[in-house]
């Protein structure tokens, strides 16, 4: 493993010294730039939780683990870990038929399973096209659920993870320019998949349609679908679902103020609640999810500090129907969660430090008869406390 990384960083700074300049008739510098940021957070639970990358990745306190009595999950966890720095670079060259070319690498230590964290890894990978008309990108991007101009600025990674739709996938996406903006995407899934399906072997790609509307710089809002079709097994029928997103950004005198609320079926490559199941009869049936979140955000008056504060909810709305088989991420468990995090920076140059508080809630149950979940367990709860130093260059 340790011999596959090094190959790895030695191909990636061969990589780096590659870097060329040269101009066109418009005087256009041409090459690649390089930009990232070293990242390390040092997190204090006072419970187990549901995460990845040896606790990094934070998404839900654990469920009740009883034995003689006594709940094992109820014990705390401390770590330190700088998996989450990255570098990116950014490049530009001639023109294809008249259209503006760009690309962007994007890597991080953050590894793609529990096994390999620390190891690199890629993020995002793509060439984009554009004019005064539209942009097209072609290569693995964020989800277009997960709207870049509407998301949690909290300092832990799982950015508002499981109430805010997270993944990247490879896709082909155009999108319109003006205050109008539409945006269409067809995509497939890789390193965020659907627990227990096969998108690729479905033979149809997720398909998504999103209008939006405004500028970042005041007021900015959407509305989106998605479809999906994945196969749980070859040789047996598709299982298809849909999800729906809503989102709003707006400044209000100094705050920022951010929303987004989504509902949809089977969205555990979102990394939201849900999955499917399988009927009576025998056939696939999708969990449905409700989740939302706001937060506000701004600088405190003459002073290199900031602020937030964080609030989500998921609801799992369950099948609809007597099931017999459940597949899915908390799909027969989790009946409801929420989140309140505030947070405060300093900021000064490239560096800032930031502290954190996240307060997570999380309702385990089970399935009833009717394919409704029902809480049957106590609640659970986790204290986390982040401090993070994060240096962008």
């Amino acid at each position: 493993m340790k011999k596959q990384f090094s190959i790895h960083l030695i191909l990636f700074l061969n990589f780096t010294l590659f870097s060329y300049s040269q101009t066109t008739d418009s005087d256009r510098a041409f090459g690649i730039k390089w930009s990232g940021f070293v990242k390390t957070d040092v997190m204090y639970d006072t419970r187990q939780t549901v995460n990845a990358r040896e606790g990094h990745f934070n998404i839900l306190p654990s469920v009740e683990n009883l034995v003689d009595g006594e709940d094992l999950n109820n014990q705390s966890n401390f770590n330190i870990l700088s998996i989450h720095s990255r570098i990116k670079g950014a490049i530009t060259g001639p023109d294809f038929f008249g259209m503006k070319t760009s690309g962007v690498i994007e890597a991080a230590f953050f590894g793609n399973t529990n096994e390999t964290t620390g190891e690199f890894r890629l993020r995002h990978a793509f060439v984009k096209l554009s004019n005064n008309k539209i942009d097209i990108i072609v290569g693995q991007y964020w989800h277009p659920m997960f709207v870049t101009e509407v998301f949690p600025s909290v300092y832990s990674f799982n950015t508002g993870v499981p109430f805010q739709p997270f993944a990247r996938n490879p896709q082909i996406r155009i999108t319109t320019k003006g205050k109008f903006k539409f945006i269409g995407v067809l995509y497939t899934e890789r390193d965020f998949q659907t627990s227990g399906a096969s998108l690729s072997q479905s033979g149809i790609p997720q398909v998504h349609a999103q209008l939006q509307f405004g500028s970042v710089k005041n007021t900015i809002g959407g509305v989106g679908f998605n479809f999906k079709s994945a196969r749980p097994e070859l040789g047996k029928d598709n299982i298809s679902s849909t999800a729906f997103v809503a989102y709003l950004r707006s400044r209000i005198g100094k705050v920022t103020w951010k929303a987004e609320a989504t509902y949809g079926e089977n969205m555990t490559d979102v990394l939201q609640i849900g999955g499917f199941g399988i009927n009576g009869n025998g056939d696939y049936v999708s969990n449905s999810t409700f989740s939302t979140w706001t937060e506000l955000m701004g600088d405190f008056s003459n002073s290199n500090m900031e602020w937030g504060i964080f609030g989500g909810y998921a609801k799992n709305g369950g099948f609809g129907e007597a099931i017999t088989y459940v597949n899915g991420f908390f799909g027969n468990s989790v009946e409801s969660a929420y989140r309140v995090s505030p947070r405060i920076g300093w900021k000064s140059g490239n560096l800032k430090i930031g502290l954190e508080a996240e307060y997570t809630n999380a309702q385990y149950g089970g399935i009833n008869e009717s394919g409704d979940i029902t809480s049957t367990t106590d609640t659970v709860d986790n204290y986390r406390l982040l401090t993070t130093a994060i240096y962008k260059f």
